[in-house]
């Protein structure tokens, strides 16, 4: 049986307790990961033994009514799509570049004739 995460997060953090130097301390916390267990209805042996690894399962897809090419062919459209509206975009930004280092510039040259004068 898994432990759910606010579980096993309280039973991580009293197991830290075990390395501790104080005596009481690791006995407290000992006793306190018992009580979590028998609670939750598990004892160490389950809890500690290996999980089974997650079978997968692979589907085929039946290409008997499928249209390759038409698929395909959306596919296309979708990243020209996607494509013009990320040029159309990069061009924005580098107009927006552009009008903001014009504007950079036109403030320097200003502050420089105010030192001039």
């Amino acid at each position: 049986m898994a432990l759910e995460d606010h579980d096993r997060e309280r039973l991580i953090n009293i197991l830290k307790l075990l390395g501790s130097d104080q005596v009481g301390e690791r006995a407290a916390a000992a006793s306190a990961a018992n009580r979590i267990m028998a609670s939750l209805g598990l004892d160490w042996e389950t809890l500690l033994a290996p999980q089974p690894e997650p079978k997968v399962v692979i589907h085929r897809v039946r290409e008997w009514d499928l249209d390759l090419r038409e698929a395909a062919e959306a596919r296309i459209r979708q990243l020209k799509s996607t494509t013009e509206n990320q040029e159309r975009q990069i061009r924005a930004l580098r107009t927006r570049i552009a009008t903001l280092s014009e504007r950079e510039r036109l403030r320097r040259m200003a502050e420089d004739e105010v030192e001039l004068d």
